[in-house]
């Protein structure tokens, strides 16, 4: 898979996605990609099943919300790997 949205977890998570940035990722990404494709990229890169992937997305985005500085710490890691850009090309 070489999608926009891959290059940029792979720059910003090059050893795997952490737990702690995990759902803050699933929330600031839904922002800005459908549902299922979030799901389908996310669960292509970390090898989770992408009906796991996508009940998470749906969980943070009602039930486990991130804290707003969890999001903005990862919105940070992810300026500096390109999400500029890939919000650009979105």
């Amino acid at each position: 898979m070489c999608s926009p949205t891959y290059k940029l977890i792979q720059n910003a998570f090059p050893k795997g996605i952490e737990s702690q940035s995990y759902l803050p990722l699933l929330l600031l990404l839904s922002e800005e990609m459908s549902d299922r494709n979030l799901a389908e990229v996310v669960a292509y890169y970390s090898g989770k099943d992408y009906s796991v992937v996508l009940n998470d997305v749906y969980r943070v985005q009602s039930i486990d919300v991130p804290t707003s500085e969890a999001i903005a710490n990862l919105k940070e890691r992810l300026l500096v790997c390109g999400y500029k850009q890939w919000l650009e090309e979105g």
